[in-house]
């Protein structure tokens, strides 16, 4: 059995015609690529058809240095009624087909007020492997009324950390082993290596197969290794707040009901210019 917030490819080419269906591409440029890919640019030269292009790095809080943090809930009606999204439709996000991006896609619409939202299992790559063809060239969507109401409930910040860190509550981290145990640099600058101290390392990968989610029996499993106790509170960590949702979604897809996110993630946490405790084992 997999998670309920997955749809199949065969899913999607029954029901790509709905009327209350919204396909939003959230691929985003890989982490510290120099020059960032042009990401517009790539879903105007292949999308899904009918998709729309939601940028994760561009609706964000503009007052922060820190990448690609939630907007205020006006700012996200606002770009997303541009897209011709309401919060009342079935939303189904995607990626590249590595389930890096289209789980923040899920978890920000999802805090934002959207009762349906869905990931495509295997993304774009599961799309085209089955010979469906893609559409070219911008979206044109008809504008639309998102009303956005903010689930505050759902984010933490650094000061909230540090208690949670304080009070020995579950913190997971989504970032690869070797940046988690400071063997490897970030792929942002201004970064020390290491992890918030008393923190558990589940990189997000660890909870796919080829690119696919696990079975709910699997993930379960991943998560009961590593020693996570899902009914617990929880709050799931990584770079910069992306792939931290990958574990929010696994999570939640065992019925976790205590997950919140850390938005600021390593790239708050981690930076040089701060004095967070950090642990380097």
């Amino acid at each position: 059995m997999n998670s309920p917030f997955l749809v199949s490819t065969q899913w999607l080419e029954q029901h790509i015609h709905d009327e209350d269906l919204a396909i939003v591409d959230v691929r985003m440029s890989p982490v510290g690529q120099v020059p960032k890919k042009d990401m517009v640019a790539e879903f105007e030269r292949g999308h899904i058809p009918g998709a729309v292009y939601f940028d994760i790095d561009d609706v964000a809080d503009k007052n922060t240095p820190l990448p690609h943090m939630l907007p205020t809930a006006e700012a996200f009606s606002a770009a997303v009624g541009k897209l011709g999204i309401n919060e009342k439709q079935t939303i189904v996000f995607y990626d590249e087909g590595n389930q890096f991006s289209a789980p923040r896609g899920w978890w920000t619409f999802r805090n934002f007020g959207a009762k349906n939202v869905f990931v495509l299992d295997e993304g774009l790559q599961g799309w085209t492997s089955r010979g469906n063809e893609l559409e070219t060239g911008p979206a044109q969507p008809t504008p639309a009324a998102f009303h956005a109401h903010f689930n505050a409930e759902a984010v933490v910040n650094m000061q909230q950390v540090e208690q949670a860190m304080q009070n020995k509550l579950q913190i997971l981290d989504a970032r690869a082993a070797p940046r988690f145990h400071a063997q490897a640099p970030e792929p942002r600058p201004g970064l020390h290596r290491g992890h918030i101290p008393g923190s558990i390392n589940i990189p997000y990968g660890d909870l796919l197969e080829n690119g696919r989610f696990k079975s709910l029996d699997a993930l379960k499993k991943t998560f009961s290794d590593k020693g996570v106790d899902i009914h617990a509170p929880t709050i799931v960590s990584c770079g910069s707040g992306v792939t931290a949702a990958v574990l929010a979604l696994g999570l939640q897809s065992l019925d976790a009901k205590q997950v919140k996110l850390y938005d600021g993630a390593w790239s708050e946490w981690g930076a040089l210019s701060g004095k967070q405790p950090i642990a380097q084992d």
